[in-house]
């Protein structure tokens, strides 16, 4: 009789822990989402940025294709008075094995020197590879999204 009880209890347990994993590499997912524009927007971290991208990165904005030197090659410098503040709306993460697409929309406020404080918004994919215990960004893909002058 107690090896009824048994089984039915280890695989209630089995399933709970895989949901409680499931969900902890989600905000693991997200997490190395916001870490790439932190290290690029705000730290302007040139060699932690690199450590964060698989070597076939790609970035895929403005109807152009950047590989890894182009991307870092357009990094905003400390003393170009950039600042930027990101929020971030996931509507999607899924995780299959060791890879990862996130689906989100980007608000962003941006001031610099040049253009002032201006405000952004972007439709954004991403694909990412597990290395590890770590997310690694494989492909960003980044659709602006044109507001109308008001």
């Amino acid at each position: 009789m107690q090896r009824k009880i048994i089984i039915p209890m280890l695989l209630i347990i089995s399933f709970c822990t895989i949901k409680v994993s499931a969900g902890d590499n989600e905000e693991a997912v997200k997490q190395a989402v916001k870490n790439y524009y932190d290290l690029y927007f705000v730290k302007m971290d040139k060699s932690e940025y690199r450590s964060i991208l698989t070597k076939d990165y790609l970035l895929l904005e403005n109807g152009e294709i950047f590989d890894t030197e182009e991307d870092i090659a357009a990094m905003p410098t400390p003393d170009s008075g950039y600042e930027r503040t990101d929020s971030f709306d996931f509507r999607l993460v899924k995780i299959e094995g060791d890879i990862a697409y996130a689906v989100y929309f980007l608000k962003s406020q941006i001031t610099d020197k040049a253009n002032g404080t201006r405000n952004k918004e972007w439709l954004e994919s991403a694909v990412l590879h597990r290395s590890g215990k770590s997310w690694m960004m494989a492909l960003l893909h980044s659709t602006r999204i044109a507001k109308p002058e008001e």
